[in-house]
């Protein structure tokens, strides 16, 4: 199996025969806001990665937990692909809907996995003992589902208890950080994974962390090459996580920015029910009608991500777009409705 993503753009310029400079890109969810990078030292470019713990104070403080809990790597992506093979064999709950990685990673470390709809779904998989490991996405990619650290700390104690673990993909927790299990860690039985690609903007340097008690974070490392963490890459994220100015303001900014942007979707696809965080909002509904909506919004040369067809039901998400292409982004999806008319439940 191989997972499809976002931000394929080079393959729909080739199969829509569109200039890759007339595309609007909205299928990854990365903000189109980015921490601005400033000149990186020539020193940064010409030695190699040494283990400092300066980028590893910063991301402490940022994620409001202790240093002995983070292990910086080459993206998030790289954690949650290797994470699942370091745990006990097992039956793994995972969302129905998710970032696939996710169930290719799992089932790869020869885990088995049982699908869970919804919260009320997953407690009852919990309490019933027939799952011994938990996935969670918060908020979720791509259906948008929030799950409040209150409930996430009573599901770890109860996975805990019976020697299992709880991983939480926190990619798109920034802008809600009360949500986050980041500060409970390094507790037993709890695995985070955080990332510097979207609401820093950041995608290009291939920065994450894996947050997680001693003896798994070890493991991790010692299966690492050398330098798996790039020296400008280190030097480029304790930068960001340290500017505390810039987050605040970002943070403010993506609130208004995807609640302008959930309201403009909402009332031009009406057929769509809307579930938003502050870097994505994503619609779902019929899937012959989302299929359709796609390719008429890839012939305007509006590029988001479709999801795949569940029981007739699918989705479409759409990250925002640059605010200077607001309005052309508007009146393509109204031109792209108007097209596809009416779905048909």
């Amino acid at each position: 199996m191989t997972p499809e993503h976002g931000g394929r753009l080079e393959l729909a310029v080739r199969e829509y025969e569109i200039p890759r400079g007339a595309w609007i890109d909205l299928s990854t969810g990365i903000s189109p806001l980015s921490w601005p990078v400033p000149t990186v030292p020539g020193r940064v470019w010409q030695r190699l990665p040494e283990e400092d713990g300066v980028l590893e104070s910063a991301a402490a403080a940022y994620y409001s937990c202790e240093i002995t809990a983070l292990l910086p790597v080459p993206g998030s992506q790289y954690a949650l692909q290797y994470a699942p093979s370091l745990l006990p064999v097992g039956r793994v709950a995972m969302p129905q809907r998710g970032y696939t990685e996710h169930r290719l990673a799992w089932a790869v470390a020869g885990h088995r996995v049982v699908e869970y709809t919804d919260w009320t779904t997953l407690q009852a998989l919990v309490r019933a003992g027939e799952v011994d490991h938990v996935l969670l996405i918060n908020p979720n990619n791509p259906s948008a589902e929030q799950v409040s650290r209150e409930r996430l700390e009573l599901l770890h104690q109860r996975l805990r208890s019976a020697g299992g673990f709880l991983v939480v993909d926190e990619a798109f927790a920034d802008v809600r950080s009360e949500v986050s299990l980041a500060p409970l860690c390094p507790a037993p039985g709890l695995i985070v994974y955080r990332s510097l690609g979207k609401f820093f903007g950041l995608a290009g340097i291939r920065l994450g962390f894996l947050l997680a008690e001693a003896p798994l974070r070890q493991k991790l490392e010692a299966q690492m090459p050398p330098w798996s963490v790039s020296h400008p890459a280190r030097w480029i994220g304790e930068a960001a996580l340290s500017d505390r100015r810039w987050q605040l303001d970002q943070r403010a900014r993506l609130v208004q920015a995807s609640q302008a942007w959930l309201d403009l979707l909402q009332d031009a696809i009406p057929d769509l029910e809307f579930k938003a965080t502050a870097l994505f909002a994503t619609g779902a509904g019929d899937w012959n009608y989302c299929d359709r909506l796609y390719r008429a919004l890839a012939r305007r040369a509006v590029l988001t991500r479709s999801f795949e067809n569940i029981a007739g039901r699918g989705m479409l998400r759409f990250g925002l777009p640059p605010r200077a292409r607001w309005q052309e982004t508007a009146c393509s999806i109204h031109e792209a409705v108007r097209e596809c008319g009416c779905a048909i439940v």
